[in-house]
């Protein structure tokens, strides 16, 4: 159930990544990725599942960012095969995939933080939906940090809500990432 809200968080980072350097650089590589999700379900259970495994890629004016959802986790073993199994079917759905425009991106000048909302597309469990990405960015010596996240509703992917021994995830799923990113 946690793998879900990692796969758009995957996405999420990507794509703010891809955001802060499309202006004025290339994307050559985004690095120190760290994508996470919380899920929240009754009582105070939250669960955060996470994965650095993101794939960035710059063409036809757009940013992409792909997460490979094999590799997520949530601490829980078991959790952790029902959620690639059973509710993001990962076997069939591998891969989940955030597109933004180059062109909507804010990119940081100097010592400046750039902070931007924009519209971007997610394709998670086989369906494509808009979203919206918030991010901040700022430069350092070798590129550019990025910060962002993203709010997703499994329903809205046709993702069953996560649910075991009695206890229900709310299908509202906050995503957020970390990244580094080096343009040429």
């Amino acid at each position: 159930m946690t793998r879900i809200r990692v796969l758009s968080a995957a996405l999420t980072s990507g794509a703010l990544v891809l955001l802060s350097v499309a202006a004025h650089a290339a994307l050559s590589s985004a690095t120190d990725a760290k994508v996470v999700f919380d899920a929240t379900g009754p009582a105070g259970l939250g669960i955060e599942g996470t994965t650095s495994d993101l794939q960035a890629a710059e063409s036809n004016g757009n940013l992409t960012l792909t997460v490979n959802l094999t590799r997520l986790t949530t601490g829980i073993g078991v959790r952790d095969k029902h959620t690639k199994e059973t509710y993001l079917q990962v076997p069939t759905y591998p891969t989940t995939v955030l597109v933004v425009a180059r062109s909507a991106l804010a990119v940081p000048t100097g010592d400046q933080k750039a902070e931007a909302t924009v519209p971007g597309t997610l394709t998670l469990h086989g369906q494509t939906h808009p979203v919206s990405v918030h991010y901040d960015a700022k430069r350092d010596a070798s590129g550019i940090v990025v910060h962002g996240g993203f709010h997703v509703n499994m329903n809205d992917f046709g993702i069953q809500v996560p649910s075991y021994l009695g206890v229900t995830v709310k299908p509202g799923v906050e995503v957020h990432a970390t990244f580094h990113v080096v343009g040429d």
